[in-house]
């Protein structure tokens, strides 16, 4: 992360119950355990095309599920 941008930094606890440092900047979403210095990068572009692929497979899912409902 450079030091000149504006970054956002929150710690979050995970859905396992595991804590991580999310920051937020100009070159994506940072991620790294607390108290460790390896930061990995996930660029908006990638975030963005998993989250549309979540929602398809989601969509798909139940709609797949409503026709084998109205055929049983």
């Amino acid at each position: 992360m450079t030091a000149l941008t504006k970054v956002v930094r929150r710690k979050i606890t995970t859905t396992r119950g595991e804590p991580l440092v999310v920051a937020l900047s100009p070159e994506g979403i940072w991620l790294r355990e607390p108290r460790r210095r390896t930061a990995f990068l996930l660029p908006y572009g990638a975030a963005f095309v998993q989250a549309v692929r979540l929602h398809v497979d989601a969509e798909r899912r139940a709609k797949k599920a409503a026709r084998t409902a109205r055929r049983a």
